[in-house]
């Protein structure tokens, strides 16, 4: 988002005030996994079923009702009683998808805590097999009996006790690292799902929101499950300048729109890249068409985001790691699991990247990466490799600034002079420019963990 003041309307931050904070999954205690009733997840998802199946019940009536006024009845008490049910239909719509996503989510989110703790359980028998105890940090307690003996032989032992310990402390760390995720993605989607309920109009902004927000619902499964291929959607973008093409361009508007267009030619010299006038160039043509972001050229020119992927995959990796070598343990044959990080905020800043700053500003990444383990030679350590690739998304537009209630804002951008806000959110108004999404993927890289 090519913008520099402080916090949009919906909280996201921009590019004036960076964010680079990493969103890791809040913890998850071994108590906690073990407290845990996934059941009560199955029958939270079934009263959603049902409210939902009534709301669709309700809006297959609202809809034949205002269908049967369409003909018949005229008037001002008509028009109104009309967008009233206009309305309600709307609202009904909406409520029906999330109460879907909802539902999706919720059983979900069971399936993956029984998981979880089955993992633990596993480790508990697996402890008390081999007279070991596992405390409540998770630490494990050898037999006391060990401890005191003097014999040689029970070197043998404790060197096998070892690495049972070691079996044991992975299922724990695997079980509490994807407790966590599979907490906190549902926990987000469904923070997605409850913000919904201030939507009254499925207008195309709506209709975009409410769909990523059923889709990534019906995505779970294969997030949860380590599938791949899908990833969950972003934070939903603001509105932006509105709807598109809907007031009549005036003199100022068209002098805007050529300015600019000349303009842009010069931009590469004052910001030191292309980036920054090809994607107001796009804006400028007005197909509206999703433009591909090169992320490798990112990573290498913001070295604040190349060091927010790094730390973020190396956070994740040690949990995703003992996740890959629990299903292993378990099946005895080759593991890939698919994972990611999770969409991060960041920033272009005018100090890493006068280009990317105007390019982009603020935007979001999330990478993905495939962990694999596969056996060795008899009695050796399976060999454990990533590979993953980072994603970027954002959305080009200029949105209103709440602090800013006379839209007398802007920027000072070079080769171009003072551009205000408002004056680039009506060229959308007006059809001479119109906003667009833009992302794009990385390079694949592989690494031997």
């Amino acid at each position: 988002m090519p913008s520099i003041y402080a916090e949009d309307p919906d909280g996201r931050r921009k590019a004036s005030e960076p964010l680079h904070d990493r969103r890791f999954a809040k913890p998850v205690t071994l108590q906690q996994i073990r407290s845990c009733d996934p059941e009560a997840f199955h029958r939270a998802a079934e009263e959603w079923d049902k409210v939902g199946s009534a709301m669709s019940s309700a809006k297959f009536i609202a809809v034949d009702v205002l269908s049967t006024l369409q003909e018949g009845w005229s008037g001002d008490a008509a028009t109104l009683g009309r967008r009233a049910l206009t309305d309600l239909v709307d609202e009904m719509s909406i409520a029906e998808q999330e109460m879907e996503a909802a539902k999706l989510t919720l059983t979900n989110t069971a399936t993956g805590l029984a998981l979880a703790r089955r993992w633990v359980a596993e480790a508990d028998d697996l402890a008390r097999a081999n007279d070991l105890t596992i405390k409540d940090d998770g630490d494990i307690g050898y037999p006391a009996w060990l401890t005191r003996s003097n014999d040689p032989e029970s070197g043998g032992e404790s060197r096998r006790l070892g690495t049972v310990a070691g079996d044991i402390r992975n299922l724990l760390t695997a079980a509490t690292k994807y407790a966590s995720d599979v907490s906190n993605t549902a926990g987000h989607e469904l923070d997605r799902i409850n913000g919904a309920a201030k939507y009254r109009h499925l207008d195309d902004w709506t209709k975009r929101v409410v769909g990523e927000d059923l889709a990534g619902a019906r995505d779970l499964s294969k997030v949860f499950g380590g599938e791949g291929g899908v990833l969950l959607p972003p934070d939903a973008y603001d509105r932006g300048a509105g709807a598109y093409n809907t007031e009549a361009p005036t003199d100022r508007d068209r002098k805007l729109a050529a300015t600019l267009g000349a303009g842009i030619a010069g931009l590469p010299f004052a910001t030191g890249g292309t980036n920054a006038s090809a994607n107001m160039a796009h804006y400028l043509s007005g197909t509206g068409e999703p433009l591909n972001l090169n992320v490798e050229d990112m990573l290498k020119d913001i070295p604040d985001f190349q060091n927010s992927v790094a730390t973020t995959l190396d956070g994740n990796l040690p949990g995703w790691q003992a996740e890959a070598l629990a299903e292993y343990r378990r099946t005895g044959k080759p593991v890939a699991l698919v994972q990611q990080t999770g969409w991060q905020p960041m920033s272009a800043t005018p100090d890493s990247s006068k280009d990317w700053f105007y390019a982009v500003g603020s935007f979001h990444y999330n990478t993905e990466a495939k962990i694999e383990v596969k056996p060795t030679s008899p009695g050796a350590p399976p060999e454990v490799t990533v590979t993953y690739k980072t994603h970027v998304r954002d959305r080009y537009n200029w949105d209103f600034d709440k602090n800013d209630p006379l839209h007398q804002k802007g920027t000072n951008v070079p080769g171009l002079g003072y551009l205000s806000d408002e004056d680039l959110q009506r060229l959308h108004r007006t059809g001479l420019a119109r906003e667009f999404d833009m992302g794009g993927a990385g390079d694949t890289r592989t690494r031997k963990l």
